[in-house]
This record gives structure tokens, sequence and C-alpha cells, in this order.
């Protein structure tokens, strides 16, 4: 069975339709809160870490139910391709998010020339009032409907089996402020990769809602490496995994700045 995640991003800041986390061909879609009371805490501790990986690689914040039961990361090298309407600009971004994400996991991630579709993440610029009527393989329309609400961005991710990613669909609203398209396209580029939840307990960060960064923060660039790390095992259970993370991230900790 292929599994698909999915994620959301808005327009001028948080909203009821925020990211969410894996599914079975269903949405969990975050809810918003108050803004949360938080510090700056740009060096958080183990414990804190490892809390922070699970919430984003295996939570779901709607239905626990549909919450990740294993671990999941691409293996395979990543080719990005371009269509719909993308601006130089707009390659520009992909090609230089693509070197970070590439940096981060060890894979390699290419952009494919203009006018290639044969990717296997493919990015879509549309603007805002076709977001929802695009047909994208194993999504209803109702789910794209939904995705696509907030008005920025989306992700749909697809394992088969569950935990390896083969392919990712990003679609991103062309009518956005620059920096805005920006800090979405590394922020899908990076949730599609294994880590689709979001959360506001840390901050500043790529999976917070109300942060728009245009590269990972320390704490962000942590648990990608965690999760790509070769000791991290695509299918570990959650259990298995957040073991392990535990001295994977104690490693990092101590190398990172």
């Amino acid at each position: 069975m292929m599994r698909v995640s999915t994620s959301a991003r808005g327009g001028k800041g948080p909203t009821s339709a925020g990211r969410c986390a894996s599914v079975i061909l269903a949405l969990v879609l975050s809810a918003t809160a108050a803004l949360p009371a938080w510090a700056d805490v740009s060096r958080p501790n183990i414990d804190a870490l490892v809390r922070y990986f699970d919430t984003i690689v295996f939570g779901a914040e709607i239905d626990p139910a549909l919450a990740s039961k294993e671990l999941a990361k691409w293996d395979q090298p990543l080719k990005i391709s371009l269509q719909g309407q993308p601006t130089p600009s707009h390659r520009a971004f992909v090609v230089a998010h693509a070197k970070t994400l590439a940096n981060l996991t060890g894979l390699p991630v290419n952009v494919q020339p203009p006018g290639d579709k044969s990717g296997n993440v493919k990015i879509v610029f549309v603007p805002r009032s076709t977001m929802a009527r695009l047909k994208i393989p194993g999504a209803s329309p109702q789910m794209v409907s939904r995705l696509a609400a907030p008005g920025g961005c989306y992700f749909i991710a697809y394992k088969k089996p569950p935990k390896r990613i083969i392919q990712a669909v990003i679609v991103v609203n062309v009518e956005r402020e620059e920096d805005r398209i920006n800090h979405c396209l590394l922020e899908e580029l990076i949730q599609s990769s294994g880590l689709p939840n979001d959360s506001n307990d840390m901050r500043p960060s790529l999976f917070s809602d109300y942060d728009h960064l245009l590269k990972p923060s320390r704490t962000d660039t942590i648990l990608i490496k965690t999760l790509y790390d070769p000791r991290m095992k695509a299918g570990l259970s959650r259990h298995d995994a957040l073991k392990a993370a535990k001295a994977i991230i104690a490693e990092f900790d101590a190398k990172l700045p």
C-alpha cells in the first residue's frame, strides 16, 4: 500500500490549516493555537531535541491514530523538476535549497533543466486560484482543496513501502512575495524528505508556523542530519528510532557550533 504524507503552509502567518503529519490517503491539518510563550533556545538539551525529533518525524496533531509508525526517508537521489510558471529567481531559490538539502542528507539532489518533467520531486508554481484544482495522484479533490486553503504552499509525498519515500509534489502560490516563496520552497523540500509535522515548541525553526527562515536553524540541522545518519535505518519503529536518535543527536550537538 502506498502512503501519502502532506503539508500545507499559509499566507501571511499561521492559519487553521497548518502543516500535518503522515497519513494513509487522508489529511491531518494542524489546529492553530494562541501564540505560546517561548524563548529563543538556540542550544536545547539532548532530551528536548529528542522530543522535538519525535514530534516532527512521528507526530500527528489532530488524530494520533494517523501518526507514522516507522521511520521513512529518501534512499535515492532527488531529481527536482520545476513546472508551471517558475521565474528565474524561483529556480535560483530551488538550486540553493537543493545544495542545502544535499549537504544535510548526504544524498545527491539536482535540479533538472528547464522543461524536464522527469523529476521525482515536482515543484509546481501556479496562481492561488489554481492550487485547489490540481489533480494530484493519490490525493482526493477534497484533500487538495484543504491543503490549498491557506494559500501558501503544500506538499504531498509518496512512500512505498512505508519506510521509503519515492516521490513528492510541491505546489507553490506563484503570486506570493518572493521571500515567502523562497522560505516555502526550503520548508517543503525539507518536510517532504521525512520531517512532515510542525511544532512551535522550539524556535526559530523551519517547523514553526511563526518563523519564515531562509536556512535551517541549528536545531533543524540536527534533526535533518539525525534522520539521514546511516545508523538511522528506514523502517525503524518509533521506539527504536528514538533510542538511536538520542546518541546521534548528542554527537551532532557536540560537533555543531
